[in-house]
């Protein structure tokens, strides 16, 4: 959620409740997509703006149909690390009646979807540099379960950053 406070704290709401409502009834992560950003965007006087990442996940066919709404693009662990092709779409609140594009990629049982909040890669040092892609792929280098993941990632940045201050939220899903 773009901001801080009060404020940003009540548009995450209003989004996890619309998210709520529409992922039970409708299996398609664009019609959820759209249906949120239509109702953020008609409501948005603040211009505050949301990145969203929807998939649903075919656990017997391993199809997963996703769609991206400006955030930033998962990780897909195969037998490769690489990013997993997202068109990028505006993030919601942005523009109503947006046409968001879904999309879909076959995992097979072993893969994995690694999901994060820009904190992660924009995370700075003391000299203002970023973690970057590249520390998150060295991370992500040696499969392990996901909690490990996950802690040698919060490790990984923690040591990047050092004794610089913490300059954004910070949230990480691996499944």
């Amino acid at each position: 959620v773009s901001g801080k406070g009060v404020p940003a704290s009540l548009v995450m709401a209003v989004t996890r409740t619309q998210y709520r409502t529409l992922a039970t009834p409708y299996d398609s992560p664009a019609h959820i997509v759209t249906s949120i950003n239509d109702g953020m965007s008609d409501m948005n006087e603040n211009n505050m703006f949301v990145t969203f990442f929807c998939g649903v996940l075919d656990l017997k066919t391993g199809l997963l149909q996703y769609c991206n709404a400006g955030h930033n693009a998962p990780y897909l662990l195969t037998d490769a690390i690489r990013e997993l092709d997202v068109k990028p779409n505006l993030p919601l609140g942005i523009m109503e009646n947006f046409a968001y594009e879904q999309q879909e990629v076959v995992m097979s049982y072993d893969d994995a979807l690694f999901l994060f909040t820009d904190g992660l890669n924009e995370a700075e040092n003391e000299t203002c540099e970023q973690f970057g892609d590249e520390n998150i792929r060295a991370v992500l280098h040696t499969r392990w379960d996901a909690e490990h993941h996950l802690k040698a990632m919060q490790k990984a940045v923690a040591d990047f950053r050092g004794n610089a201050e913490q300059n954004d939220d910070l949230t990480m899903l691996l499944d």
